[in-house]
């Protein structure tokens, strides 16, 4: 056997333009819109558990408000993040190119091919186009 078909791992990069911010801002602040909404909606839920518990006779332990409190807190460190993103994305200088994702890509190796060139493969996208592919 001369040669084999490996998996490699493939880096999807993306140059910075203006479009890319636009895009990439755009659909932080719409995650971060989703996020207040739920933070909304949770809000009215603990009002409703508080008031209707009131209504009842109070029981030992926790009130049923505060079973939400976990939920509460994992959106709002949530939404730090992404308002944390944000400004990251704000900073980046055009043309710098920023990890995307991760794939893979099969790759034949043969008897007497150098290792170290066949385990790196990156594609550079600029604005949803294939510009590069990088070996």
């Amino acid at each position: 056997m001369n040669s084999l078909t490996l998996l490699r791992p493939v880096l999807i990069k993306v140059k910075v333009t203006e479009n890319y911010k636009r895009t990439a801002m755009g659909e932080l602040q719409e995650a971060m819109e989703r996020m207040d909404v739920d933070l909304q909606r949770l809000a009215f839920q603990e009002k409703s558990l508080t008031a209707n518990s009131e209504k009842k006779a109070p029981r030992d332990g926790a009130s049923p408000a505060e079973y939400l409190l976990p939920e509460r807190q994992r959106l709002e460190e949530n939404r730090y993040k992404l308002a944390i993103r944000c400004k990251e994305v704000e900073a980046l200088a055009l043309g710098t190119e920023v990890i995307y994702g991760k794939m893979e890509s099969p790759k034949e190796i043969n008897v007497g091919d150098h290792w170290g060139s066949l385990l790196s493969a990156e594609i550079i996208l600029t604005d949803g186009i294939i510009t590069e592919i990088r070996q």
